[in-house]
């Protein structure tokens, strides 16, 4: 039977406050949803008392340059608020992306509105990709940019007069914010909060956000390996973009130069700290997932071969019967003989 929940919301009017935080989003096309829903939400969290979700301390707009969806990488639809109109109704103008090498690209009518937002003074806030954005409108020249490790190269070679950092969830340069997105997107809100609100409102949100037990890393986390824990952000980056390009015939000189090192520096940093070459643990990355693909897939062996990133199928037997002391074919048999899927 339903019941009626309407004794937990709120027993009195909101107060009659002025909103010290109001934010405009400009969501660009194939957004990342993840790390704009944890914004949102902590926003809505500081925003009001308890949970009720109403926009008092804080205000949020999604703003784009006519009322069609924008829609998300993941293909969800998010229909804007309003269009463009003064930037300098809001405290803060931020600019999120997500997928850079989408077809769709930024609206042209989006660059004059971060202009005029800066002429007038309003802070411009770049979240996950929409730092890109804010380069391309000239923004960001001679300035610092936290950005995602693996788009770092990218910052680079497109805007070598930006400073790309890759250490740190929000980097504040005069009027310009950015923040690299996935949950470095709450280390954004907290910031933003703590500036316009206070510290309370933002203690409130994450008390709320993360429950009464606060946050487990082991317990929200995969253990990671011991490269991606390594000390040497250089090496933990360059892990980080062996996992991302592990179904890709690249070269390590190409892993190098995303991470801003050469081949040889990076060969030495593996050695010293893992104790092992760049290549030898990019191949068993790839022979770890070729195994649990073994496994756990009807693929064959030619097609695992393919996906994990081997140049033919007799290169990926070699390796797999070097390091396993069995063939694919037979680890496969062996252990659904036995009923190990």
């Amino acid at each position: 039977m339903q019941r009626d929940y309407s004794h937990l919301g709120p027993a009195k009017p909101p107060p009659l406050v002025e909103r010290p935080l109001r934010v405009g989003i400009v969501p660009m096309p194939r957004f990342t949803l993840m790390p704009l829903a944890c914004f949102v939400d902590f926003l809505r969290l500081a925003g009001d008392e308890s949970d009720f979700s109403r926009q008092i301390y804080c205000s949020w707009d999604f703003l784009s340059h006519d009322d069609r969806p924008v829609v998300a990488s993941c293909g969800m639809a998010m229909h804007p608020d309003k269009v463009f109109g003064d930037p300098a109704d809001y405290d803060y103008i931020v600019v999120h992306g997500g997928i850079l090498h989408s077809p769709e690209k930024p609206p042209p009518a989006l660059y004059g509105f971060l202009l005029e937002a800066a002429r007038k003074g309003v802070p411009l806030v770049g979240s996950c990709s929409g730092s890109f954005v804010l380069a391309e409108a000239g923004l960001l020249d001679g300035r610092r940019c936290a950005v995602h490790f693996s788009l770092a190269g990218t910052l680079r070679q497109y805007f070598p007069d930006v400073v790309p950092i890759t250490d740190t969830p929000v980097v504040s340069d005069g009027n310009i914010i950015t923040s690299p997105g996935g949950l470095a997107a709450i280390n954004l809100a907290m910031f933003l909060v703590a500036e316009a609100c206070g510290e309370s409102r933002v203690h409130k949100a994450f008390h709320y956000l993360l429950g009464d037990r606060g946050f487990d890393k082991a317990r929200a986390t995969e253990e990671l390996d011991l490269g991606l824990k390594c000390e040497d952000r250089r090496v933990a980056n360059a892990i980080g973009l062996m996992r991302q390009k592990m179904y890709e015939l690249c070269p390590v000189s190409e892993i190098a130069q995303g991470v801003g090192t050469s081949e040889r520096e990076l060969s030495r940093l593996f050695r010293k700290h893992l104790e092992v070459s760049p290549a030898r643990y990019w191949r068993q990355m790839r022979l770890k997932a070729a195994k649990w693909l073994l496994l756990n897939s009807d693929r064959s062996i030619a097609q695992i071969a393919y996906e994990c990133g081997f140049t033919d199928c007799a290169h990926f037997v070699h390796w797999f019967r070097r390091t396993y002391h069995v063939t694919p074919a037979r680890y496969r048999r062996s252990h659904r003989a036995f009923g190990v899927r």
